[in-house]
């Protein structure tokens, strides 16, 4: 079975954060599963829907304060071969499902991953956004594996996913900029820029944001333009 990354996302008071990765690390240990790499530490994030949507479980399981609460994520890198998934899935939860809410959360992750290389330092979540016209998803793909190859992948999504624009337009919105800077000096392939396809692939890596960048492969010339950024976010 292959590897996936486990997203825990939890709203809790910053007080409360020590006490709450101990218990998560303590449950997560004994769900029977493969768990190759974990976070540190919470880190906060930014979602405003899953934030209002956890404060509301919160003030509905009378915690207090719940508008006070702030919104963090933990990951594990887990294989569930071991063990029956959805049984172990609920330890990645702080309570099981029949407890009183500790700490209110929900899941997500990625699924389908190839560990590759042991991590030389602390691990990122790097995602790589491909613009380009439809027919050049297949163009895509080759360059993601170019990039995969040259870096330290300690885990990794083999093939890029649609990524759909209007709801990622942080991550698609600076390709968007650039692509029409292309047009407008003559080096683009004239498409519209937010009317052209965006693709995504997902790497767990040891490496930092400069070596990445480094490592980013694209395609600007007369037969076809797709460029790529990546954003690397806390493991």
């Amino acid at each position: 079975m292959p590897f996936e990354i486990v997203t825990t996302h939890f709203v809790a008071h910053e007080r409360d954060l020590e006490e709450a990765y101990e218990l998560y690390r303590e449950r997560i240990e004994t769900s029977g599963a493969v768990i190759s790499a974990v976070s540190p530490r919470p880190h906060p994030i930014e979602d405003e829907f899953t934030l209002w949507d956890l404060r509301c479980q919160a003030a509905y399981d009378n915690l207090p304060a719940p508008d006070q609460m702030r919104l963090y994520e933990l990951n594990a890198l887990v294989d569930f071969a071991t063990t029956n998934r959805d049984n172990a899935f609920e330890k990645f939860f702080f309570e099981d499902h029949d407890a009183p809410t500790h700490l209110p959360a929900s899941l997500g992750g990625l699924t389908d991953l190839t560990l590759r290389d042991e991590p030389h330092g602390t691990l990122s979540l790097t995602t790589i956004v491909y613009l380009g016209s439809p027919e050049h998803m297949l163009l895509a793909q080759k360059l993601f594996d170019d990039t995969v190859a040259d870096l330290n992948a300690v885990a990794y999504q083999p093939y890029v996913a649609p990524l759909e624009g209007t709801e990622h337009a942080g991550l698609v919105g600076p390709l968007w900029l650039r692509d029409a800077t292309l047009n407008i000096i003559g080096k683009g392939d004239g498409y519209f820029s937010p009317g052209k396809e965006a693709w995504a692939g997902w790497l767990l890596t040891s490496d930092g944001p400069e070596d990445v960048d480094r490592q980013l492969h694209e395609r600007i010339d007369a037969d076809a333009v797709v460029i790529t950024r990546a954003v690397q976010e806390p493991f």
